[in-house]
């Protein structure tokens, strides 16, 4: 893939130059926060909101409980933050015309295509660390001590899980040139890809499937691996990859 290397080292000032990092790190990071102050503190805010829970008692919030809520804030957010970020990486540059200059010079779609998935990728992985370290950190300060192996086990799957966002939303981006329309496309075929979930047998290999996995570990089960999941994808997001590329090479740029 020429020139990929000087195309990654350029995306990935972008990530900084358009505040795409800041951004991430800085959602994920709040929701992280947020989540454990919002479990610990429930009963409290729910009486100030003037709202009588009369005999019924609220049971004690667990670390588990605040770390399952977090990585499920996480991944809502998460997916839609990915779809929003990368809907326009693609398109918008055809459309102003940067596409066509950049790939006017000795360098690949391929490579074109992998520098933008890889330094996307990187700034949720980022975001995803810091909103980590400050769930799991509030957590044991404000409840107590959680699964911290299971938690990171269930941070890394939903990483992958949202890089396989960001392929999918890039493949569109690589089709239209109108980033809403990339964005539509692939929130559409996300959540049917999520509805395929529920089908038996099939679920079982969809992406979605890591995050149940996640939640297995997150609560120190062994069962709920889903290893062929995983492996279908990793194919899927250097499929989805090599597709985008391939899709572009035969655009008019």
């Amino acid at each position: 893939m020429n020139g990929f290397k000087t195309l990654l080292s350029k995306e990935w000032r972008e990530q900084f130059r358009t505040f795409r990092l800041l951004i991430v790190s800085g959602i994920f990071l709040f929701f992280g926060l947020l989540t454990p102050v919002m479990i610990k503190y429930l009963p409290e805010i729910i009486k100030l909101a003037g709202e009588d829970l009369g005999t019924i008692e609220l049971p004690p919030p667990t670390a588990l409980q605040a770390l399952t809520e977090y990585s499920a804030t996480a991944l809502q957010m998460g997916l839609l933050v990915a779809v929003l970020v990368t809907m326009g990486a693609i398109a918008a540059e055809r459309r102003s015309g940067t596409a066509a200059m950049t790939l006017s010079k000795p360098v690949g779609t391929g490579a074109f295509v992998t520098a933008k998935m890889l330094a996307i990728s990187f700034s949720f992985i980022i975001g995803l660390v810091l909103g980590g370290i400050g769930a799991y950190g509030y957590t044991w300060l404000l409840i107590e001590e959680g699964n911290l192996g299971g938690f990171i086990g269930q941070t890394a799957l939903l990483a992958v899980y949202l890089m396989f966002c960001i392929n999918v939303t890039l493949i569109f981006s690589a089709v239209f040139k109108n980033s809403l329309a990339a964005g539509g496309a692939a929130i559409a075929v996300l959540l049917a890809g999520a509805g395929l979930g529920a089908v038996p047998w099939v679920g079982r290999v969809m992406p979605g499937s890591l995050t149940s996995w996640g939640n297995h570990l997150a609560a120190g089960e062994s069962g709920g691996a889903e290893w062929l999941a995983l492996a279908v994808t990793v194919v899927l997001i250097i499929g989805g990859t090599w597709l985008a590329a391939w899709i572009l090479k035969g655009k008019e740029i």
